[in-house]
């Protein structure tokens, strides 16, 4: 006989989830899984944010083509007042692979969204900077590693031409460039400063070069116990 179990989630966070156009999926324990249309995103999102108190942690892409035909952008939160996570989930149309950014209201978001659209190829609209974050300088336009179809030990020709560019300095500042090696730092990343005279007017930063694709592995030839050895010799933890 199966015993019923009484929800741990506040029922006035549900009711405000649902006053956010967001449909709840999933409930385990301290987490809520959720979902919005795309073209609701940002709406969800502000709602969360400054309702909530939503306390945003990163965003994930996954290929679901083979269960569902489409792409996922996932967007985690801390409801750290109700000590419970939220994943608010877009699927995503790959004839139409683009959702709104987040970035605009939440600057952290920015990195996050870059890596999505670099390792799955979803590109958030409105994005103020769509460089690519993690990919090589070398790697050819419009290959994503971490689509299922992309094989593990596939190594694509080498594209030099899609080298990252530098933005653009502030005017009459001067360039001031650091690394990509330095004695201080653990990974190799290259930096430039603009610069008036002593004074620090922007950067530009360009790293990731020790990435090493442990996602992949991860998603493919590697177990789960055996994913925290390789991250740990890689990242040196």
């Amino acid at each position: 006989m199966a015993v019923a179990t009484q929800s741990r989630i506040p029922p006035d966070l549900m009711l405000n989830l649902q006053k956010g156009g967001i449909k709840l999926e999933t409930e385990r324990d301290d987490m809520l899984i959720a979902s919005v249309p795309k073209e609701q995103l940002t709406e969800a999102v502000q709602h969360i944010r400054d309702e909530l108190g939503g306390r945003f942690i990163t965003s994930a892409g996954m290929d679901m083509r083979s269960l569902n035909g489409r792409f996922r952008v996932s967007q985690l939160f801390g409801l750290d007042a109700d000590k419970t996570f939220l994943i608010l989930f877009s699927d995503v149309d790959p004839l139409d692979a683009a959702i709104p950014t987040i970035t605009g209201l939440i600057p952290g978001a920015n990195w996050a969204e870059r890596e999505v659209r670099d390792l799955i190829g979803v590109t958030p609209v409105g994005h103020p900077d769509l460089r690519r974050l993690v990919l090589p300088d070398d790697w050819p336009n419009n290959l994503y590693p971490l689509r299922k179809d992309f094989k593990v030990d596939e190594r694509p020709p080498a594209a030099p031409e899609n080298k990252v560019r530098i933005n653009i300095p502030p005017k009459d500042a001067s360039v001031l460039p650091i690394g990509p090696f330095f004695p201080t730092l653990e990974e190799p990343v290259f930096i430039n400063l603009f610069v008036h005279g002593e004074e620090i007017v922007g950067m530009d930063y360009r790293g990731f070069y020790g990435h090493r694709g442990v996602e992949k592995l991860g998603d493919s030839d590697l177990t789960y116990q055996q994913v925290p050895y390789l991250a740990e010799r890689i990242c040196g933890i």
